[in-house]
């Protein structure tokens, strides 16, 4: 049986790499770009010799450069956050806190300055030198920062709408940082393209009410998951559990900062159903005793 399992583990496992590595890894290296915007030059392109590859990424605002610039000068741990999944930052402790609105004090950045990516005395000092150093600053134009982090650069489309390109390396040389590494800068990367969208439009990045509810909902469906696994008599199966608990959190890291949303609904309606489901089962339990009592016997 243990080989028959792994005559066919092997093939999916490597089937699941194929795929990932000719499909999804390239669509995440240029998530939003056109082939013209990534066969444009950038500024600061002579800064960056990307040894191993380049990516692109590319998001509409439908706002003027100079709105689009005013939010992405002030990023940084110790500015307005990285308008990403502040959650899962301050998991490790890094403190960021998003702001939804720009700060005159925050709107210089020059050669020279950084974005700070964790505060100095974070893990006992290692945080002093957690900064990437700007390297080309054009108010209103591009930021380029040093290392990984690359350029990015606000093209005008029209006089109410822009676009913002982010040039930076691509291709990892090791094989786990292509499958481990990649997937997680590309989550905090495109979250802090749509979260600036949603700034310089002037919009929130989802109504209280509708985040309220979408709590409720995953709070249910985790308390639905540990209540499976509790009352779960043969262990055979228990791995299942937990695969299938992870999955929501993935898509809702990789497909849209929305779907925690959507998904936060859709398990607060099937909440709902349940309870509609249990109030009417018992209505009927009811009223199938009353019937019982006030039918006569012969």
């Amino acid at each position: 049986m243990q080989a028959v399992r792994l005559r066919y583990a092997v093939p999916f496992v490597l089937l699941l790499v194929a795929v990932y590595w000719s499909s999804i890894h390239p669509w995440m290296t240029n998530w939003g770009s056109t082939a013209t915007e990534r066969q444009m030059t950038l500024p600061g392109g002579d800064l960056h010799p990307y040894r191993t590859g380049q990516s692109t990424q590319a998001i509409t605002i439908n706002a003027p450069p100079d709105v689009v610039w005013r939010w992405l000068v002030q990023v940084g741990q110790d500015r307005a956050g990285f308008y990403t999944y502040t959650r899962l930052e301050n998991l490790i402790g890094v403190d960021i806190h998003n702001v939804n609105e720009i700060r005159p004090e925050w709107q210089h950045l020059a050669v020279g300055d950084a974005w700070r990516l964790a505060p100095p005395d974070y893990l006992w000092g290692v945080g002093k030198d957690a900064v990437v150093p700007v390297v080309l600053s054009e108010p209103g134009r591009a930021l380029v920062l040093k290392s990984l982090w690359g350029a990015h650069v606000i093209v005008p489309i029209d006089a109410h709408t822009s676009r913002l390109l982010v040039r930076g390396a691509s291709g990892s040389a090791s094989l786990v940082n292509t499958l481990l590494w990649d997937p997680v800068i590309f989550t905090m990367e495109k979250r802090m393209l749509l979260g600036l969208k949603a700034r310089a439009e002037g919009r929130p990045d989802a109504p209280a009410a509708l985040m309220a509810i979408a709590q409720l909902g995953w709070a249910a469906a985790g308390i639905a998951v540990a209540g499976l696994f509790v009352s779960q008599r043969r262990r055979r199966y228990w791995p299942v559990l937990p695969v299938v608990a992870a999955l929501p959190a993935l898509l809702t890291l990789l497909l849209a900062p929305d779907a925690y949303i959507a998904l936060g609904l859709a398990f607060a309606l099937l909440l709902l159903a349940a309870v509609g489901a249990m109030v009417g089962a018992r209505s009927s339990t009811r009223d199938g005793a009353a019937r019982r009592l006030t039918t006569p016997t012969r």
